[in-house]
């Protein structure tokens, strides 16, 4: 059952598009959140009733202190920039985390992850990660993410929406049933796992109620941009060079066209995701996806 006792937690990646939520959600809790990202004054505007702590996750001693004291803590990895940073904040953060006899771990992949899903070179690192975590000897919760809800909102993704009514993302079969996972709903069930140490040891995919297809997916879509919108995918290839080409690097090019190529090999509803369970496990409730796309300005 989920503590209604407020603790002291430390958020990490408290000023991106994961983890600001999470603050949020936690602060309306009533728990005592240290907020952690690089950047304090960028913190503090942020989340002003948050106490903000400075560190570089590749900065064992800052971690150490960010963690020091706390009863559990979030995090999730930053896209990293070189070939290393991965393996670099992991070691740097678990060689922190036994330092202080972290007491729980909420953990998420950030992508889809589990050998469920075809084999691909995002799938693959998500998968390690997890595992890592798991086996790291930090009482660990892991939560396996789908696709983020919020792709739908960068122009870059969909450049023809309202211009054409064109929905041509996410690249798979007209048949296939998309999970979704949206920040809000991520950061709702992190926060309710912060105060789950009987959880420890596992792992849960979570998602946003409502698995769709292109077409009903459409639908929703339409009525937020106030046009007739068609689903009409383009090919994991042709999205993964739309993105590449838009962020000037040939390496998420391959990457997404590899992801979404890998996802397109599921059928019907083979990446849908039991959110009632997900909502009796945590005791919370989540929002669909129409909730959430009508949530948007």
């Amino acid at each position: 059952m989920t503590s209604t006792t407020p603790k002291t937690v430390a958020i990490f990646g408290a000023t991106g598009a994961q983890g600001a939520p999470v603050v949020r959600e936690a602060l309306s809790k009533g728990h005592t959140v240290r907020a952690v990202a690089r950047d304090a004054a960028k913190i503090a505007a942020l989340h002003p009733n948050a106490v903000a702590v400075a560190a570089d996750l590749s900065d064992e001693d800052a971690v150490a202190e960010a963690l020091r004291g706390v009863d559990a803590a979030f995090l999730h990895f930053p896209m990293p920039s070189g070939p290393d940073d991965s393996q670099n904040w992991a070691a740097a953060f678990f060689a922190a985390a036994h330092k202080v006899n972290l007491p729980l771990l909420v953990y998420v992949t950030g992508g889809p992850s589990g050998d469920r899903f075809p084999s691909s070179a995002i799938v693959d690192g998500t998968t390690q990660g997890m595992t890592a975590v798991l086996g790291s000897g930090i009482p660990s919760i892991v939560l396996q993410s789908a696709v983020y809800l919020e792709n739908l909102q960068p122009e870059i993704f969909l450049p023809g929406l309202r211009s054409e009514g064109k929905l041509d993302y996410p690249p798979i079969p007209q048949s296939m049933k998309m999970q979704w996972t949206s920040h809000l709903d991520q950061a709702t069930l992190a926060v309710a796992a912060l105060s789950r140490p009987d959880l420890a040891g596992q792992s849960f995919e979570i998602g946003t109620p409502q698995a769709l297809t292109g077409a009903e997916l459409a639908e929703l879509m339409g009525k937020w941009v106030g046009r007739n919108v068609a689903f009409d995918p383009m090919t994991p290839a042709e999205f993964g060079t739309r993105v590449g080409n838009a962020l000037g690097s040939p390496g998420a090019a391959f990457a997404l066209g590899d992801l979404y190529g890998a996802i397109a090999k599921l059928d019907g509803d083979d990446m849908a995701v039991d959110t009632d369970a997900l909502e009796a496990t945590f005791g919370v409730k989540l929002t669909s996806v129409a909730d959430h796309i009508n949530s948007w300005s």
